[in-house]
């Protein structure tokens, strides 16, 4: 019995060895070609593989017939040899499934998917690893029966979207390899519309950003813009279509800006914006992408933009979601912060004065006040934005930023503010000048400033300017109106403006008195104001004609009231 046993394992091994020399001899005469194939299935279809068997020559011998244009014979032999679990590389399949659909063998398709899903079952790992949920169900766990002629993995009837989906990864790969994104998009859509877990649906778009990101022959095109034309020639696409293609979008999105990639990342955020997709609240497809912020979403977009040189997109886009930082639904971390802050400084340097305001305006912490954002690092970026306009005599940019900076109580330069002030004065910028001077009253600006409502006196600091006076003056009229009105001409007590010393020498003290004069004259209708005398402290004291202050406040009592009495 053991004899007998030897005996026939010996004559296996020499049929064996016999078949693959025969089939490596034939394979190599093309006339012989249909005989290699017709050795090779009879031999394995009662025999299993020994260890003469050779995997180079069932490739060789697929290969020459593929060539050779017998699909039939090919089938032929995949079938014997899936029998024994031994399965072509997965390069092969792809010249298969390409060869198939290129010559229109419709005929061959199932079969071929037929025979894809029993490779899988036995143990082919095709690229991208999209078979993972077919490997895992019962169905996939089948063994298959050496001389069954049903028994298979699946089958296309029986799990028909496992199936499509097989399909459709070969044909996401061979897109790949011809750079068809158009028909990338085609493959994506059929996918979309089959019942697959989200899961699975996922993967195949992260197969399908990864396959976009590779570089594309033509240097100027963008793999996704071409893909998304196919995508949505349907305007009507279902929410998964708008929501995996954004997703993917994303994650194109944040690779293009890692890697510095930044006109192919203004392309891509180009085509999400057209296609209106609201990109900034959805999550990308790899790694840790799922816990991207909304801010840092919109940071990385206005850069790409900014970067690659559109400036004007990088502020429309954060115009378009209202500079968006955060919200108690889309929170954001320190780092997600910091990076927003540094670019918007990079943006404020590349735009117009009012631009710049904008931007700097929409600073973190600023317009919404945020615990993790110390806003007084910006007085600088603000005090230097001031600075320019003031000297470039754009004006009403340079009112608005200090306007600004004194609201969020941020300091402003005391000499710079008085400059200011008198060149919007000078240029008849006066609605301007007085909401910039009526912030910035108060002690740290204007002390020694004094027009108590009631009262029938003003101090006046001598440092002040012409135009700081006359709205001073204007302000004291408006707030002490009743008073005023009961006032005679003769009778006490008077109207008086008493100028404070606060220069140590007496030129730039005198001086100070010319100023109020001229000060006076400014008003419309102009103030008479007249030289009284020295109070006991030496300061000049100068009084105002009642009749002047009355006829002034019947000419502007309406807009005063609205500015100064409020």
């Amino acid at each position: 019995m053991h004899s007998n046993t030897v005996l026939t394992m010996g004559d296996l091994s020499c049929g064996n060895d016999f078949c693959i020399d025969t089939v490596r001899r034939f394979s190599r005469n093309p006339t012989c070609l249909q005989k290699a194939g017709m050795v090779f299935t009879s031999y394995y279809h009662n025999n299993p593989p020994g260890v003469y068997f050779s995997m180079p020559v069932l490739l060789t011998l697929l290969r020459t017939q593929l060539k050779a244009g017998m699909v039939s014979d090919v089938f032929s032999v995949l079938r014997v040899s899936v029998a024994h679990r031994i399965v072509p590389s997965y390069d092969f399949l792809l010249t298969l499934f390409h060869d198939v659909r290129e010559k229109g063998h419709v005929n061959y398709m199932s079969g071929l998917m037929q025979l894809t899903s029993q490779m899988v079952s036995a143990g082919l790992v095709l690229n991208l690893d999209f078979l993972d949920c077919i490997k895992n169900t019962p169905d996939g766990q089948q063994p298959v029966g050496s001389n069954s002629t049903t028994g298979m993995a699946f089958s296309a009837e029986s799990s028909p979207d496992y199936m499509k989906l097989a399909h459709a990864i070969v044909e996401i790969e061979l897109c790949t390899r011809h750079e068809d994104w158009r028909g990338m998009g085609d493959v994506f859509r059929s996918i979309c519309q089959s019942n697959h877990r989200p899961s699975q649906m996922d993967h195949i778009s992260g197969r399908i950003a990864i396959a976009l990101l590779s570089e594309s022959k033509d240097k100027l095109s963008l793999p996704y813009a071409a893909f998304a034309h196919t995508v949505f020639q349907n305007k009507d696409e279902n929410s998964l279509v708008w929501g995996l293609f954004g997703r993917i979008g994303v994650s194109l999105m944040l690779r293009y800006h890692k890697t510095h990639q930044w006109a192919k990342g203004r392309k891509v955020v180009e085509v999400l914006i057209a296609s209106k997709m609201n990109y900034s609240t959805l999550k990308g497809l790899f790694g840790n992408e799922d816990s991207t912020s909304r801010c840092f979403l919109l940071t990385v977009a206005a850069e790409l933009l900014l970067l690659s040189g559109s400036v004007e997109g990088a502020l429309k886009t954060l115009r378009e979601n209202n500079w968006f930082v955060s919200s108690s639904l889309w929170p954001c971390e320190t780092a997600d912060l910091e990076n927003r802050i540094h670019m918007l400084m990079r943006l404020a340097e590349k735009t117009s004065h009012r631009d710049t305001l904008e931007v700097l305006c929409n600073l973190p912490g600023l317009k919404e006040p945020n615990e993790l954002v110390d806003i007084s690092r910006f007085c600088p970026l603000f005090s230097a934005h001031l600075q320019t306009c003031v000297d470039r005599q754009v004006l009403p940019v340079a009112s608005d930023t200090a306007d600004f900076m004194l609201s969020k109580k941020m300091t402003v330069d005391g000499g710079m503010l008085q400059i200011l002030l008198h060149k919007l004065g000078k240029q008849n910028l006066w609605l301007r000048a007085r909401e910039v001077f009526r912030r910035s009253l108060g002690e740290v600006y204007y002390p020694g400033l004094s027009a108590p409502p009631g009262s029938t006196s003003l101090v006046v600091p001598c440092r002040l300017g012409e135009v700081e006076l006359a709205l001073a003056m204007e302000m004291f009229i408006t707030v002490n109106a009743s008073a005023i009105r009961n006032l005679t001409e003769m009778g006490e007590p008077s109207l008086t403006i008493t100028l404070k010393r606060t220069q140590s020498v007496e030129s730039e003290y005198l001086s100070a008195a010319s100023r109020l004069l001229s000060a006076s004259c400014i008003l419309l209708p102009k103030l008479i104001v007249q030289y009284k005398a020295v109070n006991p402290s030496k300061e000049q004291v100068f009084t105002v004609c009642p009749s002047s202050a009355r006829s002034w406040l019947r000419h502007n009592h309406l807009w005063a009231n609205e500015v100064w009495a409020n």
